[in-house]
C-alpha cells in the first residue's frame, strides 16, 4: 500500500511538472498568427470562463494552470463572463470550493494588445465566501494601464445552472473560436436606458440557452419543476 501511495505521488508529481507552463489558447481560425497582430487576454487561474460573446468556448478552462491561461484573439470587442473559484483548505482535514456569481469583463483590444483580467482576491475563505453574489473586477490594459471596470451580470451560479433558465431547449454547442462582436456594437453611441436593458437581456439570453444545453435531464426536470410552482 505504501508503494502504491509514494508512486501515485510520483506520477502527480509528474504530472504537475509536465503542466507548469501557463497554456495559451488560440480562439480564431487558421495558423498561429504573432501576438503584435491579435489580442491577448490572461486570466488568472482561479477566474473560470463562462461564454465570451455569450458562446460557450472550448479550451477556454484547463486544469492545473499554473498562475494563468493567455487567451489569443482576433482584435475586437468582447465581453467576458467569469466567476471566481478556489479551493481553500479549512483546516488540515477539510477544504470548501467557493464559487461566485459571474461578473461581466469588457474587452475592446487592438492588434498587440494585452489585457489582463483582475479581481480584489480575498484575504481568506470568509472574504471569498462574501464575494459569492457580489463578484466584481476589471480588465486593464498591460501596457497604457487602462481599466475597464467588470459588472455584475445579474447571473446566479447555482448547481451548474444559471437562473432564470429558459425553459426552452436549444442547440448551442460549444465551439474552440470566437468572433469580436460587431463593429457597431463598440463604436455607436449609448443607447437609452431601456435600449441598453434589452441588448443585455438578449446577451443573457444566449448565454442561458448554452447553460441549459449542458445542463443534464434530470436537472431540467428539477428546474422546470421549480418554476411551475
Amino acid at each position: 500500500m505504501l508503494f502504491l501511495r509514494l508512486t501515485a505521488i510520483a506520477l502527480f508529481a509528474l504530472l504537475l511538472s509536465a503542466c507548469a507552463q501557463s497554456p495559451v489558447v488560440q480562439l480564431y481560425d487558421g495558423p498561429a498568427q504573432s501576438d503584435n497582430k491579435v489580442v491577448t487576454v490572461r486570466v488568472p487561474s482561479q477566474l473560470e470562463v463562462f461564454t465570451i460573446n455569450g458562446k460557450e468556448v472550448d479550451g477556454v478552462n484547463t486544469f492545473f494552470a499554473s498562475d494563468f491561461k493567455d487567451l489569443k484573439l482576433t482584435p475586437g470587442r468582447y465581453e467576458i463572463l467569469a466567476y471566481y473559484k478556489e479551493l481553500w483548505q479549512l483546516d488540515a482535514d477539510n477544504h470548501e470550493i467557493v464559487k461566485t456569481n459571474p461578473a461581466n469583463f469588457i474587452v475592446d483590444g487592438k492588434p498587440g494588445d494585452m489585457w489582463v483580467l483582475g479581481y480584489k482576491q480575498p484575504a481568506d475563505v470568509e472574504a471569498a465566501r462574501a464575494m459569492e453574489d457580489s463578484f466584481t473586477g476589471w480588465a486593464e490594459n498591460a501596457v497604457s494601464g487602462e481599466k475597464v471596470a467588470a459588472a455584475q451580470s445579474q447571473l446566479i451560479l447555482k448547481r451548474g445552472f444559471l437562473a432564470p433558465v429558459t425553459g426552452e431547449e436549444v442547440a448551442a454547442p460549444a465551439s474552440n473560436t470566437v468572433a469580436p462582436q460587431a463593429t457597431a456594437a463598440s463604436t455607436s453611441a449609448p443607447a437609452p436606458a431601456a435600449g441598453g436593458e434589452a441588448a443585455a437581456a438578449a446577451s443573457y439570453l444566449d448565454t442561458l440557452k448554452a447553460q441549459w444545453n449542458q445542463a443534464t435531464p434530470e436537472e431540467r426536470r428539477e428546474f422546470l419543476q421549480w418554476i411551475a410552482e
